[in-house]
């Protein structure tokens, strides 16, 4: 197994190796394409927070000896999940595969589309749950309501310390990656992307029902 350190900007085998092991795993990159965008990195990090590593999105010899050690079952976990049974790391890998997107106001993505190219920011949250096995509904009007009725809000403050919770404001969602930094599709001039999380004006935070935190 490659044991060099690999970051963003990075090229060449090792990096189509870790891309591979990243998507068997179910931290997708998409194509194993060998060079080390923002999408491996994303992938990376939601990699290293599901192991307990430090989340810098380098690739040093503990991330490449967790890799290895990480086999079938939690590649069975994250790329099959049964309903009901998604974890939150998975969600996020999820959501952060899709870094770079556009945004569209009213997108529809297909559940079963693996690699949308558009979305909204509720759409972002019911596609990356829909991947994971986790039936969530569309739309934030439809979606904080539903967290309520499962007595499932938490804090703002909690929600951003909390990977692969919510974050809501009048009209908006965003995903938490538990570091003061969310994956969101925040508008058109944004489109999807890594945001800070702090003064938002988020008024709720929340964790999906059927979501394993």
């Amino acid at each position: 197994m490659a044991t060099n350190t690999q970051r963003e900007g990075s090229r060449g085998p090792a990096v189509v190796q870790l891309q591979n092991m990243l998507n068997s795993k179910g931290f997708p990159v998409g194509a194993a394409d060998g060079a080390f965008g923002p999408k491996t990195k994303g992938a990376v990090i939601a990699f290293q927070r599901a192991m307990g590593l430090a989340a810098d999105g380098v690739v040093g010899p503990k991330t490449w000896a967790a890799l290895g050690a990480a086999g079938a079952t939690l590649g069975a976990t994250h790329t099959s999940p049964q309903p009901g049974q998604g974890t939150a790391a998975a969600f996020v890998a999820k959501a952060l595969a899709q870094n770079g997107d556009q945004y569209r106001l009213g997108a529809e993505a297909n559940p079963n589309d693996p690699n949308p190219k558009v979305f909204d920011c509720s759409e972002l949250v019911e596609w990356a749950a829909r991947q994971v096995g986790v039936t969530f509904p569309d739309g934030t009007m439809n979606q904080l309501p539903y967290i309520k009725r499962n007595n499932k809000t938490i804090s703002v403050a909690q929600a951003i310390k909390t990977l692969g919770a919510l974050l809501f404001r009048p009209g908006h969602v965003a995903i938490s990656l538990g570091d003061g930094r969310t994956i969101e599709a925040k508008g058109k001039k944004y489109g999807v992307g890594i945001f800070s999380a702090h003064n938002r004006k988020w008024t709720t935070g929340g964790l999906i029902p059927g979501m394993t935190y």
